[in-house]
């Protein structure tokens, strides 16, 4: 039961971020600079794209003593987007603003973020490695 939450959890915070890059994407293209969400910049990044990572820690908190090799994957997907999606910013030119300052900090925070799910993911595949050891030691129970 635990497994099939955090894997929720994990899809949920997948399609949050899914919707979040296409919000700055089209924000990015539109003259106004705004995206289909009806939040700022601070408001869209503090609730969607934190909410998705707080639920992406949520997942591995509850998954991490089962077996769940999905719940790895779908942590290294989300790291991963977060990370190509400020890479993407930063190829744009987001650091070459006024604010620029305030880029670097909210990028470097961003990609910091990407790479603790990252790490979680990684963790978590170790994890899953020695649960799955110690099955194949155990004799089959009757």
């Amino acid at each position: 039961m635990a497994k099939k939450i955090a894997i929720s959890l994990l899809i949920a915070s997948l399609i949050l971020l899914i919707i979040y890059g296409a919000d700055v994407a089209v924000a990015s293209s539109s003259q106004e600079r705004e995206g289909f969400l009806p939040f700022n910049e601070a408001i869209r990044g503090g609730v969607i794209g934190g909410g998705a990572v707080a639920m992406s820690i949520i997942a591995f908190v509850i998954a991490r003593k089962e077996y769940a090799p999905p719940v790895s994957v779908l942590l290294f997907v989300n790291g991963g987007l977060i990370i190509a999606g400020m890479v993407a910013l930063i190829s744009e030119g987001a650091l070459s603003s006024e604010n620029s300052s305030s880029a670097v900090r909210t990028i470097g925070s961003t990609m910091a973020m990407g790479g603790i799910l990252i790490g979680l993911g990684a963790w978590k595949l170790a994890t899953d490695k020695k649960v799955a050891a110690t099955r194949r030691r155990e004799p089959a129970q009757k």
